[in-house]
């Protein structure tokens, strides 16, 4: 009960790239009749593949294309009659410019918020996107297929466009982004989308990046960027928005771009009624839905965490019931029924693995419950199960306690081997214990705590009886890359977001990789007028 306390208490804290330049070269690819220039220099037939650089301008005949490929597999592709122009690449932002013509663009990796493209009559910004652009000198024509389109006109008007919309903008302004309707002849083009991704990542990515559907700078809402380094010496661009679905839920989405990969995930957490503008104090909320002497008049309903390197994903969903007065006397070491306290009546702690590894391309690895008096009257329950030898979910123990009594929750009580049911019924309780049975036969977990320079403030690492592994590690480190060198309190992970929490997540079902996503809590220190902009996203 104290290890699931503590990962919530985190978890409410926490919810409440300068990247470096690849090796690989900008490729242009031709096809048929296309030609390249510098600056104002002559045109000049491009016969192969070649290296693009900034200042360089390509053209395409009629009857030709050409593909741009950038190091991380984003790519533009550009249609007939088109003119397209690499404007800038710096380590900031890259810059394009369609001045005629068509292009249709996928972007992805440390590309996927970080490119402009500029037209005759629009600014587009990206961020993370499949998406068609047509240009002349007296309009753009913008058909999305996937994902999110920041765009300003020249009148400086805004709007986001996001999946299977279109929008126009002309001389005389923008207008308002509408869907693609299935009888409208760019319907295949919007819902068709160009595949850059693994297509196991697509829904989860697009899922991601709906949630962010016509995020403005609204006073609800704040975004924040700034680059760092995490706990392996890798630079690492960390991007946050914090969204506001309702006055009583938010979200917090993380992503974290470096060279070679694109980790991201969400925090979501929904309470049982309004909760400040200041995200600041939602810990302290957090903190009164456990052990408060008080009822609470507000408490945490729910929790989801979820992250995944666009391959592979864990997910860990928590669900509480409503405090309920428990005489925790036992707990406290206290007389019987001299320490009452409020606790969820019921809480269930459901992780899930996907991937292409994953048997299924999903499974539950862990699943507990907990409640008061609801399995049995007057009496604690805890119940556990996880993956057996057979890789299914099965039944691994349960323990029931009288929370008011310190001879039933007094762990020297339950000292002896798991199977002893002798030990464990000396106060009464109920114990079943299967983790001595052949199907959870060979069954470890190790845990570990910070001890020093270089340690994981967490790491929790199993090996189920199936031979699947899961560990979970977890590192305060600063922006510069040091890693917190003696344990972490709760002020740790806001102190001026003077550390970020790195969480290393590895299985054996992953087939190798990783995942691995920083989240830099101090915007949770911005209040709802105080919305703040990632200084790589600005025009």
């Amino acid at each position: 009960m104290e290890i699931l306390m503590k990962r919530l208490l985190l978890a409410a804290v926490l919810a409440g790239a300068l990247v470096a330049r690849a090796a690989a070269a900008i490729m242009l690819i031709p096809n048929g009749a296309v030609q390249v220039r510098a600056g104002a220099g002559a045109w000049a037939s491009a016969t192969g593949p070649m290296e693009m650089t900034a200042g360089q301008e390509v053209r395409t005949e009629a009857g030709a294309a050409a593909e741009v490929k950038f190091p991380d597999g984003s790519r533009v592709l550009l249609s007939p009659l088109s003119q397209f122009k690499m404007e800038s690449t710096d380590h900031k932002e890259t810059i394009l410019g369609l001045s005629l013509g068509k292009l249709r663009a996928a972007f992805s990796g440390f590309m996927s918020s970080r490119v402009s493209i500029r037209t005759p009559t629009a600014v587009c910004a990206v961020r993370g996107t499949v998406f068609e652009l047509g240009a002349d000198a007296k309009s753009t024509q913008v058909n999305m297929a996937e994902g999110v389109l920041e765009i300003q006109d020249q009148k400086g008007q805004r709007a986001v466009v996001t999946s299977e919309e279109t929008v126009t903008i002309g001389e005389q302004g923008m207008e308002t982004p509408h869907q693609v309707a299935l009888t409208d002849s760019r319907a295949l083009d919007a819902v068709r989308p160009m595949v850059v991704n693994r297509e196991s990542a697509r829904d989860a990515t697009r899922r991601m990046l709906e949630d962010m559907r016509n995020r403005e700078l609204k006073a609800n809402e704040a975004q924040l960027g700034k680059d760092a380094i995490d706990a392996f010496g890798r630079r690492v661009r960390i991007e946050e928005y914090l969204l506001r679905p309702d006055n009583k839920s938010f979200e917090l989405l993380f992503l974290s771009h470096r060279q070679d990969r694109f980790d991201w995930g969400h925090m979501v957490e929904i309470f049982n009624s309004k909760i400040p503008d200041d995200m600041s104090q939602v810990p302290a909320i957090i903190a009164g839905t456990f052990l408060s002497q008080t009822q609470p008049s507000h408490w945490l309903k729910s929790m989801e965490f979820y992250a995944t390197n666009t391959v592979d994903a864990e997910r860990e969903q928590i669900s509480l019931g409503n405090p309920t007065r428990i005489d925790f006397s036992g707990y406290l070491n206290h007389v019987p029924g001299t320490d009452f306290r409020y606790y969820p009546i019921s809480i269930d702690d459901v992780q899930t693995l996907y991937g292409p590894g994953v048997p299924g391309g999903a499974r539950v690895q862990f699943d507990q419950h907990q409640d008061f008096g609801q399995t049995s009257g007057g009496l604690f329950t805890w119940t556990q199960s996880i993956v057996n030898n057979l890789g299914t979910l099965a039944l691994l123990d349960q323990l029931q306690m009288d929370p008011s009594s310190v001879v039933d929750v007094d762990p020297a009580n339950h000292g002896g081997a798991p199977t002893d049911t002798a030990a464990c019924n000396l106060g009464g309780d109920n114990c079943m214990f299967n983790s001595g049975n052949a199907e959870f036969a060979g069954l470890a977990t190790v845990s570990s705590s910070p001890s020093g320079p270089g340690k994981a403030d967490y790491l929790v690492s199993t090996t189920y009886s199936d031979g699947s592994t899961l560990a979970v590690e977890k590192f305060l480190v600063s922006n510069d890359g040091k890693i917190y060198n003696s344990a972490a309190t709760a002020d740790t992970f806001t102190q001026n977001g003077s550390y970020n929490l790195e969480i290393n997540i590895k299985s054996n079902l992953f087939q190798g990789r990783d995942i691995d996503v920083l989240i830099a809590p101090e915007i949770l220190q911005q209040k709802k007028t105080e919305t703040t902009t990632a200084d790589s996203l600005q025009p």
